[in-house]
């Protein structure tokens, strides 16, 4: 509109308004009026070169026909060829945003410095048209670039105004907390989200929030931990990291940006540390006070001890021995397993030879039990870790003499397929509830039932198995019901030694 009205006022047949583009470092042609598109291209080489230095020079009209251009010269949208010429910078103070200029028809007076005062009234109308344009484009394009940075962020990103509405949920907080965004924006967070403390306690409508916390202008930045509501009401577990906006009169919080981080894995590995920290002081101290109360007996010097009450000493002495032996083993082969430092030394092993040994050897302190191994006649030889398959084999069927405590029967059953083979064992124990399945091959992860908590274990039998069987190129899996025993089955390849 200012271009068109300039023209009109000058007595020209159109005009270009041009601004300088800071990415291709030249003047850009941004809107024209009167001018083809041919007639454009004809002009464009010019606003690299000629009128730049026209619009700065001191008498800034000319003809077009003494400028470098080849002819023809360009004409209007009514077909009139183009000559007169009358550029302009467009400036905000002493910084140029671009260039304006006006053509007349061929024939026509060249512009006079009155012409150019004229002109100058619109340039400065266009300059400031110009930069608000540039203004709102660049902060559109930042925009853009921060709802890319939100919406690419692998963390929740929710932003609130004074009253507590949500006005900004990213794809990360629709992942974490089931809500569509339509459904979210608008909301009091307070409502759709219901954060409480670990104790179940509301802190969305107190003090503890921090919307709502006495103004405090050195405090912008503060992090919540508790319990949200989900779309299907169950609780995620989260820490919300607040940065706050506060008004610059009551100093009370007119906005907030939320970073919101799902710390269930977090809380699970804090709460199995100290579970393990538990159950490895118990383990310990258990094997640690039979020890030294035998060697405080049998040192005493008034103790009399005849040859077979010392040798029952010592022989409780030395298996609660091993029992610390076989601990601090596991600790180090899970450590090494968890650094990827575990190595495997294949040969050719009988499966079946060391199912059988393995029973007679745990058999012994397993009175309550009776064992049965079968295997197919034709059962191959599998090309594995010897000590690696045998350490499986022993922790499944120790699992499964620990696990039955009134006895029953243990079966180790083993299958040759076409590629690979399979061994199961099967006990009538206490069982695995269905909402454990899944996690009983993590690290210290047990049970919860109350029965499977006295049993004594650290949780670290079922994730070595898990990890020996894997590394083999085999999988490992576990089917149970509660009450009914377990059935533990692993998979192995059928490797050459190639």
């Amino acid at each position: 509109m200012i271009l068109k009205d300039a023209i009109e006022a000058l007595g020209g047949s159109a005009g270009v308004v041009a601004t300088w583009s800071e990415a291709e470092h030249r003047f850009v042609a941004t809107g024209y009026y009167g001018l083809g598109d041919k007639a454009m291209e004809r002009l464009l080489p010019l606003l690299d070169e000629a009128i730049p230095d026209l619009a700065t020079s001191v008498h800034n009209f000319n003809f077009l026909s003494t400028l470098r251009l080849e002819p023809p010269l360009p004409t209007s949208d009514q077909g009139l060829i183009l000559n007169p010429i009358i550029a302009l910078p467009l400036q905000i103070g002493r910084r140029s945003v671009g260039l304006i200029y006006v053509l007349r028809r061929l024939g026509a007076d060249s512009f006079s410095e009155v012409d150019q005062a004229i002109l100058a009234a619109f340039a400065k109308q266009a300059a400031i048209a110009a930069d608000n344009a540039k203004l709102i484009q660049t902060l559109s394009e930042e925009k853009e670039r921060m709802e890319y940075m939100l919406e690419g962020s692998a963390e929740g990103i929710m932003s609130i105004d004074a009253r507590r509405r949500i006005v900004g949920f990213n794809s990360a907080m629709e992942k974490l907390t089931g809500y569509s965004r339509e459904v979210a924006l608008g909301q009091p967070c307070h409502q759709l989200l219901n954060l409480r403390d670990w104790e179940g306690k509301s802190i969305c409508n107190t003090a503890r929030c921090p919307m709502l916390m006495r103004p405090d202008y050195h405090m912008s930045n503060c992090e919540v931990q508790g319990k949200v509501q989900g779309a299907d009401t169950q609780d995620i577990e989260v820490a919300m990291s607040y940065s706050l906006v506060r008004s610059h009169e009551r100093g009370q919080p007119a906005s907030a940006v939320i970073n919101v981080r799902d710390i269930r894995r977090l809380r699970e590995t804090e709460n199995l540390r100290s579970t393990f920290l538990s159950m490895l002081g118990h383990e310990l101290q258990t094997p640690l006070s039979i020890i030294k109360g035998y060697t405080d007996t049998l040192a005493r010097n008034d103790g009399k001890w005849d040859r077979n009450t010392l040798r029952r000493g010592l022989e409780v002495i030395e298996e609660e021995c091993d029992r610390l032996s076989k601990l601090v083993n596991r600790l180090l082969l899970a450590s090494r397993i968890e650094t990827g430092t575990v190595t495997l030394k294949k040969d050719e092993v009988q499966l079946q030879a060391v199912a059988v040994k393995v029973v007679r050897r745990l058999k012994a302190t397993a009175s309550k039990h009776t064992f049965e191994v079968k295997f197919d006649p034709d059962f191959p030889v599998v090309y594995a870790d010897p000590e690696r398959i045998e350490e499986v084999v022993t922790n499944l069927v120790d699992n499964a003499i620990k696990y039955s405590p009134h006895g029953g029967k243990i079966t180790i059953t083993g299958r040759g397929e076409r590629d690979h083979v399979t061994i199961t064992v099967e006990d009538d124990g206490l069982g695995i509830p269905q909402r454990d399945l899944e996690r009983i091959f993590e690290r210290f992860r047990r049970g919860d039932a109350s029965q499977v908590q006295k049993v004594r274990g650290v949780g670290l039998g079922l994730y070595i198995c898990r990890s020996i069987v894997e590394a083999h190129g085999g999988q490992i899996r576990a089917s149970s019901e509660a009450g009914k025993g377990s059935c533990f089955t692993l998979t192995l390849p059928l490797q050459d030694k190639g």
